[in-house]
């Protein structure tokens, strides 16, 4: 007994009472109101279920619905290959995961590199992390404003840093391009909803 009342009669039961019938009402304990209580838990487990799959409906509409959304998805990876190319003075992400590898460059003269790479890294997640709820309400202002701050702070480690290459240029665009296929996926994922 979890509560030690009668959930007929309501009348105290003690809590060292083990039979399975009221000892007022003779109602059985264990099976009243049985089945309301499955009605109840069946559905509760409909709304749970409900919530996954309006969820789920989320993440499809917001990256696979439309090729527009599945070429965006894939856009979101390729900052890692535009790093191997030099991002500045020469370094890339390679030669500087190499360099310390072998302990051939110091970590105070790569440092600033390394910071904007992972930030490029740590970032872009949050760009693709948000851009997995594009279809919900505030999806495109969340998704520029994320793509916003990545490019934003993208753009000033390069002009502190300096001296910038091929890889930080291709970058640049990406995150560019990102921005308007943010704008281009709207548009997709409004004509899917209506």
């Amino acid at each position: 007994m979890m509560n030690n009342t009668c959930p007929k009669c309501g009348k105290k039961i003690s809590p060292f009472y083990m039979k399975e019938n009221c000892p007022y009402c003779n109602v059985n304990l264990l099976y009243y109101n049985m089945e309301d209580n499955l009605k109840a838990d069946a559905a509760q487990a409909q709304k749970e279920v409900d919530a996954v799959n309006r969820f789920l409906g989320i993440l499809k509409a917001s990256s696979i619905a439309s090729p527009v959304l599945i070429v965006r998805l894939v856009l979101f990876f390729t900052p890692l290959a535009s790093m191997c190319l030099p991002m500045y003075n020469g370094v890339s992400l390679i030669s500087l995961i190499m360099g310390l590898i072998n302990s051939s460059v110091e970590i105070g003269d790569v440092l600033m590199p390394l910071i904007s790479m992972a930030l490029v890294v740590v970032l872009s997640l949050a760009v693709i992390l948000s851009s997995l709820f594009s279809a919900t309400k505030t999806g495109l202002l969340r998704n520029m404003i994320f793509s916003g701050i990545n490019t934003v702070v993208f753009v000033v480690l390069g002009v502190i840093i300096g001296g910038l290459g091929a890889g930080w240029f291709v970058t640049l665009a990406i995150y560019i391009l990102e921005i308007i296929m943010h704008i281009l996926c709207n548009k997709a994922i409004n004509k899917n909803v209506d």
